[in-house]
């Protein structure tokens, strides 16, 4: 895991908010609590995640974007042992849907990235919102039905 971290770190330029050293323990920590939550069959909202209130006060709104490197490293890790995106089990409390940094993860289907709409200041036709949300439901699913059935 440490080894995919380091990559994440570096792809993702997460040194402009963290130390390397921060993130690991970070991404390592919201790692157990996300694997505990699928185990229990529940979702969470961001704001739930320990790592949440430990980062609010020193990110303000740039919080969110630090829980994305954090939360997407973990599913980044699971799409490395074959496993659903596990933190399609992390949703927004106003939107109910995980954030947009989810459409982003390597797994999801390139029509459906975020690096085809959004960051090209495009909106996408609700034909992809609506094919993002069975994306993100499946995921959830699978999350779900993998941890509930398997101990690590």
């Amino acid at each position: 895991m440490e080894e995919l971290i380091k990559e994440l770190y570096d792809e993702w330029e997460v040194a402009s908010y963290l130390t390397e050293a921060e993130y690991t323990r970070l991404v390592k920590d919201s790692y157990q609590v996300l694997i505990e939550n699928a185990k229990s069959g529940k979702i969470i909202f961001y704001g739930e995640l320990p790592v949440f209130n430990e980062l609010r006060e020193r990110f303000g709104d740039a919080v969110s974007t630090v829980i994305g490197f954090i939360v997407g490293a973990c599913s980044e890790y699971e799409a490395t042992r074959g496993r659903p995106l596990v933190s399609a089990i992390v949703i927004n409390q106003d939107t109910r849907e995980p954030g947009l940094g989810f459409y982003g993860l390597s797994t999801v289907p390139y029509h459906l990235c975020r690096d085809i709409w959004e960051e090209q200041g495009k909106r996408p036709p609700e034909v992809v919102m609506t094919k993002r949300q069975e994306f993100w439901l499946s995921e959830l699913q699978g999350t779900l039905e993998y941890w509930g059935k398997y101990d690590t």
